[in-house]
């Protein structure tokens, strides 16, 4: 017994030195500011890694970032100690030569992607932002990693900023036993002298709110609050517990229309937002993004073509709608309006009826085809909702599925996870509507009663018709392009006013008045207001609350809608 309790010790012993030689060395990366004479010029990035085993390493940049397909662009003066010879690649990044293994030490600066503050004009998320005393990037465009080894441990830490210079990442809350390279590469970063951060407490607890520069038509406390009661109420839908998580918002210059955008991180997301954007309007980009916490990493696969959009992007846009609602952030009118926008989107849209393949060879190149992925996935899933509820079901027993569907195959794609989904809880295959108006993009209508208790229908109006060339005029705040047989000009528009402010008008909507507060040659201001019609018209959906809905009925109308309910009585009974 002695001898077998020896040979047990020696064994643990061994294995236990075996397994702690085994662990694997985390990449360490540190973010630093570059400053000179107070004002900030570049960021510079520090890696320490090893060699690969044969002594060929190749540090490199993802291969693409939305539309950007050089993300790497952004580095400069790449210096690598350790090696033995260093040969730079196109991407950013460098081919390295060292002994097998050998300890390494990456240096770069990231140099700024804007000469000047971005603007509504340029809202993607996809150059670096290095101003004076601001910036704001993501993982993607910032750090580069040793090819082969995103999934390798990694650390990470943010040093040499000046007293006062804020700094908010969700790479202050990474989980150092569990954290990867993708988790520096999905990450966003934002800092300057004049962040403000507001922590959540209680139910909020662990999510942080960052914010930089003056919005005109919010506080900072009422957006945290949004922010908050989107953010519970997401995760009550998938019953998951509070954990960290940062909402960073950053500023965009406005110029001629209001403009946002969002990209999601595993455990924050990143908006961009013009400072003349009303609170409202962002409710929508706020419930978008937060839903891509789960959707569509936690459900499935996604692919490169970008093929899935329509359930990655279209479904999660449902959501934020259908939540939104639950959280008493959307009123019935609310949930109707953001729908409407998207049924006259749809109809006018050019890309309408593009098959799928051309959407994915396309997506990043063609903003329309982009949106299109938006618009029908939207309409599918309430084609789908609505078809579940007639049968006792609901789309929300789908989503989940497919998340216990991803959990017990990690490597699961996103559609063919939604198709078994769809088959488990409906006991019918979803297969023929996706090929139908998915697949081949036949034109899709919904039926009279895809909402339940709103009603439904077809109208006809004119096209919307500015009268004058938009972007030009946005470009540099002068109307420019106004054509004389245009409503535009018959209200008093002429090229070289000065665009003051605009003051009425809705995407897309012919319906709704125009209005441009301009100065004139003189310096006079005037208001210009017209109905932007054209002479060709569109025909689309049109979603209404039903006249003389009680108190009651449209208690019930929004319980269904936001799938609390599986079926809803028809106003009236």
């Amino acid at each position: 017994m002695k001898r077998t309790s020896v040979c047990g010790l020696v064994l643990t012993a061994l294995l236990l030195a075996t397994t702690a030689k085994a662990a694997p060395t985390p990449i360490r990366y540190v973010l630093a500011p570059v400053l000179e004479n107070g004002a900030l010029k570049a960021l510079a990035v520090d890696i320490d890694f090893p060699a690969d085993a044969d002594g060929d390493t190749r540090l490199k940049f993802v291969s693409q970032f939305q539309a950007e397909t050089r993300p790497g662009r952004y580095a400069e003066g790449l210096t690598v100690t350790g090696a033995e010879a260093v040969t730079p690649t196109p991407d950013g990044g460098a081919e390295i030569r060292s002994a097998p293994g050998a300890p390494l030490h990456a240096h770069y600066r990231i140099r700024p992607g804007y000469a000047s503050a971005p603007t509504t004009q340029d809202p993607t998320q996809i150059r670096p932002i290095i101003l004076s005393d601001w910036f704001y990037t993501l993982g993607e465009l910032v750090f580069a990693f040793p090819a082969g080894r995103r999934d390798a441990p990694a650390a990470f830490a943010w040093t040499g900023a000046p007293e006062g210079f804020g700094f908010a990442s969700d790479l202050e809350q990474l989980d150092p036993k569990s954290a990867t390279v993708n988790d520096l590469l999905e990450s966003v970063a934002i800092g300057s002298p004049r962040l403000r951060v507001i922590s959540g407490s209680g139910p909020d607890a662990g999510v942080r709110i960052a914010t930089l520069g003056a919005f005109d038509r919010f506080a900072d406390a009422a957006f945290a609050d949004m922010a908050f009661r989107t953010i519970r109420t997401e995760r009550a839908f998938w019953g998951d517990p509070a954990t960290p998580f940062l909402v960073t918002l950053a500023p965009l210059q406005t110029r001629l229309i209001d403009a946002y955008s969002g990209t999601g991180r595993t455990d924050a997301f990143a908006l961009w937002v013009g400072t003349a954007l009303p609170l409202d309007d962002l409710r929508r980009l706020l419930a978008h993004e937060y839903f891509h916490t789960w959707n569509p990493d936690q459900l499935g696969g996604m692919g490169k073509d970008r093929a899935a959009a329509w359930l990655s992007e279209g479904f999660t846009d449902f959501y934020a709608r259908r939540l939104l609602l639950r959280a008493g952030l959307f009123s019935l009118g609310d949930y109707v309006q953001a729908w409407n926008e998207d049924l006259l989107a749809y109809g006018v849209s050019p890309a309408r009826d593009a098959p799928e393949a051309r959407m994915a060879e396309n997506y990043w190149r063609d903003h329309d085809l982009e949106q299109m992925a938006y618009l029908r996935g939207a309409l599918l899933g309430v084609l789908f909702e609505g078809q579940l509820r007639r049968e006792g079901h609901g789309l929300d027993a789908v989503m989940r599925r497919m998340r216990e569907i991803k959990r017990g195959k990690p490597d699961s794609a996103l559609r063919p996870n939604f198709e078994a989904a769809f088959k488990a809880v409906a006991g019918r295959s979803p297969l023929a509507t996706i090929e139908r108006h998915q697949v081949r993009g036949e034109r899709l209508a919904l039926p009279a009663d895809a909402f339940a208790c709103l009603t439904l229908r077809m109208v006809t109006q004119p096209e919307r018709v500015l009268g004058f060339d938009r972007d030009a005029t946005a470009e540099t705040g002068v109307f420019a392009g106004v054509d004389p047989s245009g409503p535009a000009y018959a209200a008093g528009l002429r090229d070289g006013m000065r665009l003051i402010a605009r003051e009425g008008g809705a995407p897309n909507d012919s319906s709704v008045e125009a209005a441009f507060r301009v100065a004139d040659a003189s310096g006079q201001e005037r208001l210009i207001r017209y109905r932007p019609e054209g002479k060709a018209t569109v025909t689309f959906q049109r979603l209404s609350i039903p006249p003389g809905l009680t108190a009651d009925q449209e208690r019930r109308c929004v319980r269904t809608l936001s799938g609390l309910s599986a079926i809803s009585p028809a106003p009236g009974t």
